[in-house]
């Protein structure tokens, strides 16, 4: 069992703790309703054996046994469906919870776990594959450990040879139900995968229409979204042949046991075989009794091999929650004694201090390791280092989706850990290689936080972003729906989309993580011309791996590693010192 599915395995097993009380329900009235089945079977071979004795008296008795034991059957299985569908709403809700909160901490660093499809679809698919699990499975379990047991015990004082066979018989079920379901697991986790790439890619295709329209490529990316489509429904048909395997196999054991008894009690009742019914020849309603009982004894196996398929499921889905819960740093972000927005004054470029922070994830990744920096108010510096240094890791701790492991960082003499989430948000700009945009007016994705209704404020940030004259040529202009038909935007149209939102925002300090990644070279010096004049006077920390900086560039600061390796003035790097 390799550590992802430890971890995983877990998981489930702390979410059933919690679910003890409904699946102990659930498995209580599953186990009733296997006693109520033997009533059931007892009254309907009394019957058989008073119609045979021509008694009549017994007959109505007997039937009436039969009728009680049908409707408690019923009311039983009702009980177990309900407890266990109880359960599992139970743990989806809090599943899905967990998954929103995760997500909600890890902002917009979620694209470090996986594209927004692939994390739709672990909320919503991956989720409600727990169901089963929770529903039928667990309790399952329990059912099967104490059905087969009272059976026997019911069976053994009118035969001890068919409860021998039943007893020598049924390790058969659970051994081939373990030997075809090992590749379930492995199956169900690729068949995970392959529906979280395919959302994806879907979501990928939905928002970039419109550009592949305008480079006729549409008809490829149709092309890719079917092969992907057509690779998750060759692993869904996997897993459902070994589902289908895994019954068949079952079925065929449990036939083969179930005529083994009927075999012996046909013989017996015949006179054929004189053995295994303490030397009196068992009675037609004994005998019939027998072979009600039989096939009851082998449906809580056979059930559990049905179901064995949930745990693969729910496996696979455990793991990709528990990927994206070790991806969330472990520290708190904010301190819950911080006081309200309307108690700290604004502040203007303020000065920035790194204490020894480390920045440590959930899973042991160091992402910053001991890092200590000052930043001047005012001052604009940049990140540079390879993928994986600590660059974006420390703009995250600035901008408050992640708390430093240890260390502070501490802003204007004050640690940032103790000031008000909502009032530093408002003094930040934030800007990625990838923002996000939302399906709302232009307007509103401007001024996203602000007063909608600052005309002013909307048209300065979109002329300074280059912008204004593309939003006026839509049909709605600013109000025009981004995403839309007329609404729609070129990929660089949305990173100034994008810049226009920093703009306005008239911030304090700027966050910039690679802003001209997908850019031109014209487009990345209009986006740096804006910047520089939009960010005068306020303090800019710049992550980028462009061998130009801008030259309004003070200062850079070279990571390795999660560690701080050189510091040193701009002009110093543009000579090559």
């Amino acid at each position: 069992m390799s550590e992802w599915t430890s971890s995983a395995q877990r998981w489930l097993d702390v979410q059933a703790q919690a679910l003890r009380g409904w699946t102990l329900l659930a498995a209580a009235a599953g186990t009733a309703a296997a006693l109520a089945f033997a009533l059931f079977a007892f009254g309907l071979a009394s019957v058989a054996q008073g119609w045979i004795s021509a008694d009549s008296s017994r007959t109505a008795a007997a039937l009436a046994q039969a009728l009680a034991g049908a409707v408690l059957r019923a009311a039983c299985l009702a009980l177990r469906d309900w407890a266990g569908l109880r359960a599992a709403a139970l743990v989806r809700r809090r599943a899905r919870d967990e998954v929103l909160d995760a997500l909600a901490q890890l902002g917009p660093l979620r694209a470090r776990v996986g594209d927004d499809g692939a994390l739709a679809t672990l909320a919503v698919e991956q989720v409600d594959a727990l169901d089963a699990y929770y529903a039928r499975y667990l309790p399952q379990r329990w059912i099967v450990a104490t059905v087969p047991l009272l059976l026997l015990a019911l069976i053994a004082p009118h035969s001890w040879l068919a409860a021998l066979l039943l007893l020598a018989t049924a390790p058969l079920i659970p051994l081939f139900m373990r030997l075809v379901g090992m590749g379930a697991a492995e199956a169900s986790r690729q068949q995970a995968g392959a529906l979280a790439r395919l959302g994806a890619q879907f979501l990928d295709l939905l928002r970039g229409l419109p550009t592949l329209r305008l480079l006729a490529a549409a008809d490829l990316g149709a092309q890719r979204l079917d092969a992907s489509a057509q690779d998750y429904r060759r692993r869904l048909l996997s897993v459902l042949r070994l589902a289908f395997l895994s019954s068949a196999v079952l079925e065929f054991f449990a036939s083969v046991s179930i005529a083994l008894v009927a075999l012996y009690l046909g013989l017996a009742l015949l006179g054929r075989f004189d053995s295994g019914h303490y030397g009196a020849v068992p009675s037609l309603g004994s005998a019939l009794y027998i072979l009600l009982l039989t096939p009851e004894f082998f449906a809580p196996l056979r059930q559990l091999g049905s179901d064995y398929h949930a745990r693969a499921d729910a496996l696979a889905a455990a793991e990709a929650i528990t990927r994206l819960r070790l991806a969330v740093p472990a520290a708190d972000a904010w301190s819950s004694t911080a006081p309200a927005s309307n108690s700290e004054p604004a502040a203007r470029a303020p000065a920035i201090r790194f204490d020894a922070v480390t920045l440590r994830y959930a899973d042991g990744r160091c992402a910053l390791d001991q890092v200590s920096l000052q930043i001047a108010a005012g001052e604009r510096v940049a990140l540079r280092g390879a993928s994986g240094a600590g660059k974006s890791s420390l703009l995250a701790l600035l901008a408050g989706f992640v708390a430093p492991s240890s260390g502070q960082i501490v802003v204007d003499g004050r640690p940032l850990a103790q000031r008000n989430r909502l009032h530093w948000w408002r003094q930040l700009a934030w800007l990625e290689q990838r923002p996000e945009w939302f399906r709302l007016s232009v307007r509103d994705n401007v001024l996203l936080g602000l007063d909608r209704n600052d005309d002013s404020r909307l048209w300065s940030a979109l002329q300074a972003a280059g912008l204004a004259d593309t939003v006026q040529n839509l049909p709605q202009q600013a109000e025009s729906i981004v995403d839309a038909a007329d609404g729609a935007l070129s990929g660089g149209q949305l990173q100034r989309l994008a810049l226009a939102r920093a703009l306005a925002r008239d911030a304090a300090v700027w966050l910039l993580d690679e802003p001209s990644a997908h850019l031109d070279e014209d487009g990345a010096g209009h986006l740096f011309d804006a910047l520089e004049q939009a960010s005068r006077g306020a303090s800019v920390i710049l992550a980028t791996h462009a061998q130009e900086l801008p030259a309004w560039i003070d200062r850079v600061l070279v990571f390795e590693h999660g560690r701080l390796v050189e510091d040193r003035t701009a002009h110093r790097v543009a000579a090559g010192a």
